[in-house]
C-alpha cells in the first residue's frame, strides 16, 4: 500500500492556521477560506499566492481613496520623515493648519476641532 503525500499548506493556509492558533478567538475572520492579503495598489489587492482582486470592500477602514495612492503615501511618507510622532500636549504646524481648515470648510460656526486616534478618546469627557 502506497501513501500519497501530504500536499504542503499554501502560505494563505498557513498563515489562517497560525491566526487561529496565537490570535485570540474574537479577532475573527467571517469566511471559511478568508482573503490573505499580501499587499494592495489603488482599487486592488493581491494575495500570498500573487491572485489580484478588485477590492469591493466597503465595510470598517474603507481606504476610500484606494490602497496605496501615490498622492496619499507621499504626503504620509513626507511628514514621517519630519515628524512622525507627538503629543497634542505640543502645538505643531500641522495640527494647527488642519483645524484652521475645517473652521473654514464647516458649515455653521465650527471654530475648535478636538483630535483623537480612536473612539475610546473621542468618547472621553473633557
Amino acid at each position: 500500500m502506497t501513501t500519497q503525500p501530504k500536499p504542503s499548506a499554501t502560505r494563505s493556509e498557513e498563515v489562517v492556521r497560525k491566526h487561529k492558533e496565537f490570535l485570540w478567538p474574537a479577532v475573527t475572520h467571517y469566511y471559511q477560506q478568508p482573503l490573505v492579503a499580501d499587499r494592495g495598489q489603488m482599487q486592488y489587492v493581491w494575495d500570498l499566492e500573487g491572485r489580484k482582486y478588485l477590492d469591493f470592500f466597503g465595510g470598517i477602514l474603507t481606504i476610500s481613496v484606494g490602497h496605496a495612492n501615490p498622492k496619499v503615501t507621499g504626503k504620509i511618507k513626507a511628514q514621517v520623515d519630519r515628524l512622525q510622532h507627538t503629543s497634542t500636549l505640543y502645538p505643531n504646524e500641522a495640527i494647527v493648519a488642519l483645524a484652521e481648515k475645517l473652521a473654514q470648510i464647516t458649515p455653521g460656526k465650527l471654530q475648535k476641532s478636538f483630535f483623537t486616534n480612536s473612539g475610546t478618546e473621542a468618547n472621553s469627557k473633557t
